[in-house]
């Protein structure tokens, strides 16, 4: 067991008697979802509020609460398809047991019945998964360490910290909790199994059904995926981000929850939508498994329904105590994608093709101090070089669409954008090449908060610290209402919020007096430069409204609102829409789901 520590707060806590009533009501009221390593405990109604706030230390045990054991899952988990190769024909896969099963590997068919199945094996490699220590009632358990009268935590002559007491978060409430004040918790250590298999000799343009498993052992429920078809064919596809789910909150208010159900109502939106893309962040601190397990259970219908195509995000690769060398191989362990110069690090970096549009996806972790990357930039030179290759070389196989998708944001409308340093050491050199290359959308993640730039050119940071101007674009309306760019140079900057539960504030739009209180590192920034930057914007807002961002950037982890955009594309033309799922899953309300933008790119045919 590796022990891990993370600053400590005393938070408000409720009575035994409501706990009783709180646990009883979760009980009775909801279902757990099976999961691995004994997480995913159902999402909780909420707590009757206290009619005084008033500080109030966790009813603490002398006793640590006995460690349930991790309960081996050998049913295929964390199921994951995703792109890896050509999309006409081929077609990866990813899942999980603990032990090691026999003659892994996937079936796939096109019938359905698997009468006609073809059969593919797959490579297990074993992994060691951290998990939270947990009650025998699921609840992770924490420990409250002894502070000097700096508010250090006290260690005793060995080096171990001082224990004041245990409690768990069946106590758990309150803003402070909601975002990440929580006690010490310990890691257990398990040895695991991960599979990865690659399908391939698929028929274009297909439907197919499959199965993971083993015939030895068990075999997973069926899933489906398309393959893609000619260049030119109509396709859509969903793009959401930072599902970002916290591991504290599991038992609190279950933020994999609400990203699931942001994942369930885009596919029924798009009913014919060709994949799914998530721009990053998919786990809050990868090191934890408990979250690995809790965002890919609860979104199994939705996973187990399309091909999925996955950036790395930063928290992709987080430890849980901070200044711990990020776990840069467990996105990779999850997700099967290509790993182009056999360059790991947090994540990797790839492209693909469906009906004649590039993806090309970028790893914004690429961040680590190296002979290829001395400064620490958010991409290093050889993904640089390799950046500039792989779509010029995509250009001249006659790709008429060039997408760019990434976690860390060159332009939103919070702070990140402006801020993260290692993305502010490429600004210049990556707009420059997105413009000279003529990339026609970035998605982008991190910032959560909806953003939309206008059609943006490149210029050097001598001339405009946001390298950026907008592009005098003709527009006109379609039959369809939609209002298209025509023909276009530049390039739109799109970030759809957030599937999860973390917001950020729309800042730009504030004071600067407010920006420089709040992100003391843009002190920089005049009014001036605040709307400048804002007027680069064609659409873009926080729909959370809360006390929370008069003093902060952030909210609580608390937002009920979340958002997803889907994209068309046919011939020259793509139709882009972004929608808002509105709704407190905690208090069972109905989720609605909304239009809110919505534009076109018009490509002239020469």
């Amino acid at each position: 067991m590796a022990f891990k520590k993370f600053p400590d707060k005393r938070f408000l806590a409720m009575t035994f008697i409501t706990l009783l009533v709180f646990t009883l009501i979760a009980t009775a009221l909801t279902s757990p979802i099976a999961q691995a390593g004994g997480g995913g405990g159902p999402i909780a109604p909420d707590s009757e509020p206290m009619t005084e706030e008033k500080e109030f230390d966790p009813v603490l045990t002398e006793a640590k609460p006995e460690v349930a054991e991790i309960e081996p899952n050998n049913m295929p988990n964390r199921i994951i398809t995703t792109f890896n190769g050509d999309t006409t024909s081929e077609m990866g896969f990813n899942w999980y047991t603990t032990d090691l099963a026999r003659n892994p590997m996937v079936w796939v068919s096109k019938s359905g019945n698997f009468e006609d199945a073809m059969t593919f094996e797959a490579e297990a490699t074993e992994v060691t998964s951290s998990y939270g220590e947990r009650d025998m009632n699921g609840n992770f358990i924490f420990a409250e360490v002894a502070e000097d009268e700096e508010g250090e935590p006290m260690e005793d002559e060995n080096g171990e910290p001082v224990i004041n007491g245990y409690y768990t978060d069946a106590q758990a409430h309150g803003d402070e909790w909601m975002s990440g004040d929580y006690g010490h918790m310990e890691l257990i250590d398990v040895t695991e199994h991960s599979y990865k298999a690659k399908a391939t000799g698929l028929e274009p343009n297909t439907t197919y059904y499959y199965k993971v498993g083993s015939e030895a052992g068990q075999m997973s429920e069926v899933g489906e995926f398309m393959t893609s078809g000619e260049d030119g064919d109509r396709f859509s596809f969903i793009h959401y981000t930072d599902t970002q789910n916290a591991f504290w909150n599991e038992n609190v208010r279950n933020e994999a929850a609400f990203g699931a159900d942001t994942l369930k109502h885009a596919l029924e939106t798009a009913e014919e939508a060709a994949f799914v893309m998530h721009t990053g962040d998919v786990v809050e601190v990868a090191e934890v498994e408990d979250e690995w397990v809790d965002i890919y259970e609860r979104s199994r219908p939705s996973f187990m329904q399309t091909a999925m195509a996955v950036a790395p995000g930063n928290h992709d690769e987080y430890t849980l105590e901070y200044g711990d060398d990020p776990v840069v191989e467990k996105f990779n362990q999850h997700i099967n994608v290509p790993v182009t110069n056999d360059a790991i690090s947090g994540g990797s970096y790839y492209s693909y093709d469906y009906n004649g549009v590039h993806f090309v996806t970028l790893n914004t972790n690429d961040n680590k101090e190296s002979e290829d990357n001395p400064e620490g930039k958010a991409i290093g030179e050889e993904q640089m070089a390799w950046i500039r290759e792989d779509i010029e070389q995509a250009r001249a196989n006659g790709a008429e669409w060039v997408v760019l998708n990434y976690h860390k944001p060159l332009y939103s409308k919070s702070y990140h954008s402006l801020q993260d340093e290692d993305v502010q050491l490429v600004r210049e050199e990556l707009t420059a090449l997105i413009d000279e290359l003529d990339v026609d959308v970035a998605l982008q993640g991190h910032d959560h908060v909806i953003s939309r730039t206008h059609s943006l050119k490149h210029v050097p940071s001598e001339e405009n610290f946001s390298n950026g101007v907008i592009e005098d674009v003709n527009t006109f309306y379609g039959q369809n209402g939609v209002e298209y760019l025509d023909n276009p140079d530049g390039t739109t900057y799109i970030l759809p919020n957030t599937g999860g539960t973390k917001e950020y504030d729309n800042l730009y739009e504030k004071s600067a007096e407010h920006l420089h209180e709040v992100r003391p590192d843009l002190g920089w920034m005049t009014q001036e430069d605040m709307d400048y930057y804002n007027s680069l914007f064609a659409f873009g807002y926080q729909p959370q409204e809360t006390e929370a961002f008069e003093e902060s950037h952030s909210n609580n982890r608390d937002s009920s609102t979340q958002n997803f955009a889907v994209y068309e594309v046919v011939d020259n033309e793509m139709v882009v829409r972004m929608y808002q799922v509105s709704g407190d899953l905690q208090k069972g309300e109905e989720r609605t789901v909304q239009l809110i933008d919505e534009f076109g790119i018009y490509k002239s045919e020469e």
